[in-house]
């Protein structure tokens, strides 16, 4: 039976879309320990991976009405993008208490140039951790779990990359983060409106480092 509150899934996922979301950890722990060159891009690799799983777990992932929103106003889906810039500016505030070293951008940026990083960041990353945490976790998982449970489980899925890194301060950024993208995403159901917030989130995150 369909939950009442779910946003998304009209048909039962099948058990086995959880699959390559058991292979987060693992394929983490892989990228962040054993790096054979550089971690982003062997972290797009990966992502690619589940991605390609999860595609053929669940055929609808590439459709129209997955991955855009034409029911939600314009200017409502410009409101959400102020709303993430506005919540991002005490988010980065607090972390910044707990160390004076920026870890989330040195975590992402390891040695690579700056402008190179933030390409793949922009070009990759974002659009690929949307569509596996959000348009693929976290659709499915609201079936089982509903609307804010799906958000949650996807959020803490999310926070495994820095389980994996053995931080918890990446760890709790990370699900902070994967909460409130999780819910404007919830609300406007566009993966597009994800990726955008997700792409404020990385500027800010190289213009006010945290």
């Amino acid at each position: 039976m369909v939950k009442l509150d779910n946003p998304y899934a009209k048909h039962r996922p099948s058990w086995k879309v959880c699959i390559p979301m058991l292979l987060v950890y693992p394929l983490l722990k892989w990228v962040i320990h054993y790096s054979y060159f550089s971690f982003l891009y062997q972290y797009s690799i990966a992502l690619l991976i589940l991605i390609i799983i999860a595609q053929y777990l669940d055929e609808r992932l590439f459709t129209k009405d997955r991955i855009f929103s034409f029911y939600f106003p314009f200017e409502r889906k410009i409101f959400y993008l102020f709303v993430m810039i506005i919540v991002l500016i005490p988010i980065r505030n607090i972390a910044v208490q707990f160390t004076p070293t920026p870890q989330l951008l040195n975590f992402y940026q390891g040695n690579i140039k700056t402008l190179e990083s933030v390409l793949i960041m922009v070009a990759i990353i974002a659009p690929c951790e949307e569509l596996f945490f959000r348009g693929f976790a976290q659709y499915n998982l609201s079936f089982f779990f509903g609307k804010y449970g799906g958000v949650v489980i996807a959020a803490l899925l999310y926070s495994i990359t820095g389980i994996a890194a053995h931080s918890l301060y990446l760890a709790v950024l990370y699900f902070i983060l994967g909460i409130i993208i999780g819910l404007i995403y919830s609300r406007v159901q566009s993966l597009v409106q994800a990726t955008l917030l997700h792409i404020i989130t990385i500027i800010f995150m190289y213009l006010f480092p945290f």
